[in-house]
């Protein structure tokens, strides 16, 4: 659930900059939109799984190592989505580097992880 919830805000981000502040960030269409946040949350995910897997592996030893670097890969990860979006993907642009940075700031907030709670 938490994951569907992070594709929507993602979307929805895109979205808001697309209508809004279109001097910055602009979408050609919504088929482009819906495959840039399908993108960002496919990266994401798999991120995120490399994350677990590294967690996991403290136990071993190994993660202790792979964890701090991993963590530091998340603060840089973003803005190099957003880059490779902006290159690779016809109709998403982004100008400025403030752009990415703020964009950075906004999706690191609104999808942050929470703790699911097993009751």
């Amino acid at each position: 659930m938490r994951n569907i919830l992070n594709f929507l805000v993602t979307f929805l981000v895109f979205w808001v900059g697309n209508q809004y502040f279109n001097q910055y960030i602009s979408i050609t269409d919504t088929k482009t939109l819906v495959i840039a946040s399908l993108l960002m949350f496919i990266i994401s995910l798999l991120f995120s799984l490399a994350m677990v897997l590294s967690v996991m592996l403290i136990t071993v030893g190994i993660g202790c190592l792979t964890t701090p670097a991993l963590i530091i890969a998340s603060i840089v990860l973003t803005p190099i989505k957003l880059w490779l979006l902006d290159k690779y993907l016809n109709g998403f642009e982004i100008h400025g580097f403030w752009t990415y940075v703020i964009l950075t700031i906004v999706l690191s907030i609104f999808t942050a992880k929470v703790k699911e709670r097993h009751d």
